[in-house]
């Protein structure tokens, strides 16, 4: 039972890290190409605003790019096994996630797609410290 857990929990890591590099790849091609998100734009749920704001690039980056590298990142670590790595990973990532969500209250709108990107963070964060710890045998 254990084992299929195991499994079960590699798998939805890896679809977890492919959602959220297909919707990185999304943001970063709203950036590139300058297009508008299809997204609603109400007062709270406007992705344009979050997309077109200051808070779109970090370190002069678009974040779509980063999200890019992080869940390629991941799912590296993933593939060979890195349990440990990829906690430190995530745990960056899910640093990352405190500062969007912060940035999105700020500018007073919420991205549906950065959100999406946000859970995965931290869902892989999530199943990584489960399986460090069963791996640590606590």
């Amino acid at each position: 039972m254990a084992r299929d857990l195991g499994k079960n929990l590699s798998r939805a890591r890896i679809i977890i890290a492919l959602i959220g590099l297909a919707t990185s790849v999304y943001l970063a091609l709203i950036a590139t190409f300058g297009i508008s998100a299809a997204c609603p734009a109400g007062q709270i749920i406007n992705c344009d605003a979050v997309l077109g704001s200051a808070y779109a690039r970090t370190f002069g980056v678009p974040n779509g790019y980063l999200g890019i590298a992080f869940f390629i990142a991941a799912l590296a670590l993933i593939y060979l096994k890195k349990t440990e790595p990829l906690v430190l990973v995530n745990a960056v990532g899910s640093g990352f996630v405190a500062y969007f969500v912060y940035a999105e209250y700020m500018i007073g709108s919420i991205c549906i797609y950065c959100t999406l990107v946000h859970i995965c963070t931290l869902l892989l964060l999530a199943i990584s410290l489960y399986e460090l710890r069963g791996a640590k045998g606590t």
